[in-house]
């Protein structure tokens, strides 16, 4: 009888004693599944309080440092304008506190920091005053280097040379600055560098770069590294998107933004402050100097040298006819060994325009036993040639040639990457950003210590 009931119980439910275990089973499996969610939503409640904690300590720590640091720039760097009609012995405002932020910001990004930065600008901007030459202690001489005729002799014979290493080039684009001076709007490489068909310039280097990699036989794209600011990053991918890529594989096109400094409104390194925003300062690109930091610190030039790069050519955003030099230029670096080759042009005496001067120091030391190729600021140029020659004499005309003799920068570079990516290695401090302040570019390029050599090609 006892077992006709568990078979009556069986047959009413439809379900097999085997069956009914198994559903048990999942029964229980399901019970451990809903408390192992419950636990994990505990857990995760959990998490997101202690996150949150984090947060509103963090946020309360960052407030702190930027309450202490903007006290810091007041008390002891002469910022007081940053708080002029801020009300004393209250909290801080939200737009007071967007203020602290930003210089937080600014400070964690800058070397030295934000106070090490206006203390830095101070001492420059007095010595500017006072006359001061930044390259006292350095004997200018006459840079050593190639003088090529486009098209003819040598040229000819350098460019091949090129050609056959331009497989192992690589072009950066420093390319950080819009085109107000210019009179548009927008970022100078979507300007026409023709008007027959409107081509743009960043169109026509990535016209040069593959017309380049052809040449040499190449079967991958040459590299392309744009350096963009906040001002341009967003517009030059924009417009490369637009352009799919002109053509170039996108896989080897690279974009590194620069830091952005803040912008001295006087001679005392007042900080400047934006006209239509009390509680924002005004910013700038730090300069073309930062993209040696960028290609260190982002590990794209260790990448580059890893996949067989040799040399690195930088070059700028508006000139469309340096490529008519850059074979020639890469043939004089491999013929010659060249760590570094600045290519120049002729310059007329009193141009204000960079000179290329090898610097000697008259006492001795420095890097390269105390000699330095160098760029120097055209007004810097005249008062160290002056010195140089008890007032004898400065950027004078060359006799035989009616040009001065110390050939014009164009900021065209080529570096053998070699050095360049050790000397990153061992200093983290290759090609320091220089400012537009027109002081000095001495010790920029004082991580090369072989020599390098000037060649005006265009």
């Amino acid at each position: 009888q006892e077992n006709m009931s568990e078979i009556s119980v069986s047959a009413s439910s439809g379900l097999t004693e085997d069956q009914l275990d198994r559903l048990a089973g999942l029964e229980r499996l399901d019970a451990l599944d809903r408390r192992d969610r419950r636990d994990a939503c505990a857990a995760a409640e959990a998490a997101a309080v202690r996150l949150g904690r984090l947060d509103r300590l963090d946020s309360f720590d960052a407030e702190a440092q930027g309450r202490a640091l903007l006290k810091r720039l007041v008390d002891e760097c002469g910022q007081e304008h940053l708080v002029s009609g801020w009300p004393r012995d209250r909290e801080a405002s939200a737009d007071e506190r967007r203020l602290q932020s930003q210089l937080l910001a600014l400070h964690r990004s800058l070397a030295g920091g934000l106070d090490g930065y206006v203390c830095r600008a101070r001492e420059l901007l007095e010595a500017s005053r006072l006359g001061r030459n930044p390259l006292d202690g350095y004997r200018p001489s006459l840079p050593v280097g190639e003088t090529l005729d486009f098209g003819r002799g040598a040229f000819l014979k350098y460019e091949e040379e090129g050609l056959a290493a331009m497989r192992g080039a690589a072009f950066v684009l420093v390319a950080g600055g819009l085109g107000e001076r210019l009179g548009a709007s927008g970022i100078k490489l979507d300007l026409p560098a023709e008007l027959a068909t409107g081509t743009s310039f960043l169109a026509l280097y990535a016209q040069h770069i593959l017309a380049l990699g052809a040449a040499a036989g190449s079967a991958a794209c040459l590299p392309l590294v744009l350096m963009t600011s906040d001002d341009t990053h967003a517009r030059t991918l924009a417009s490369l998107e637009a352009g799919d890529y002109f053509g170039l594989d996108r896989r080897r096109v690279f974009l590194l933004r620069q830091q952005a400094v803040p912008c001295l409104a006087d001679a005392g390194a007042a900080l400047a402050v934006d006209p239509s925003d009390a509680s924002r300062v005004l910013t700038k690109p730090n300069g073309h100097g930062e993209v040696h930091r960028l290609l260190h610190s982002s590990g794209l030039a260790a990448k580059l040298h890893g996949d067989g790069c040799t040399h690195l050519v930088f070059f700028q955003d508006t000139n469309g006819l340096v490529f008519n030099a850059v074979p020639a230029a890469l043939g004089v670096s491999v013929r010659r060994g060249l760590a570094l080759n600045f290519v120049s042009v002729r310059r007329r005496a009193g141009d204000a325009s960079g000179a290329l001067i090898e610097l000697v120091r008259e006492r001795g030391g420095g890097d390269g036993g105390g000699r330095v190729l160098a760029n120097v600021e055209y007004n810097q140029l005249e008062p160290l040639l002056r010195a140089a020659s008890a007032g004898a004499s400065g950027d004078e005309p060359d006799p035989a040639t009616g040009w001065s003799p110390y050939p014009g920068n164009c900021n065209q570079l080529v570096v053998a990457l070699r050095p360049c990516a050790a000397a990153g290695r061992r200093t983290r401090r290759v090609g320091r950003a220089v400012r537009r302040r027109a002081y000095t570019r001495v010790g920029m390029w004082r991580c090369w210590r072989r020599a390098a050599a000037w060649c005006p090609s265009l």
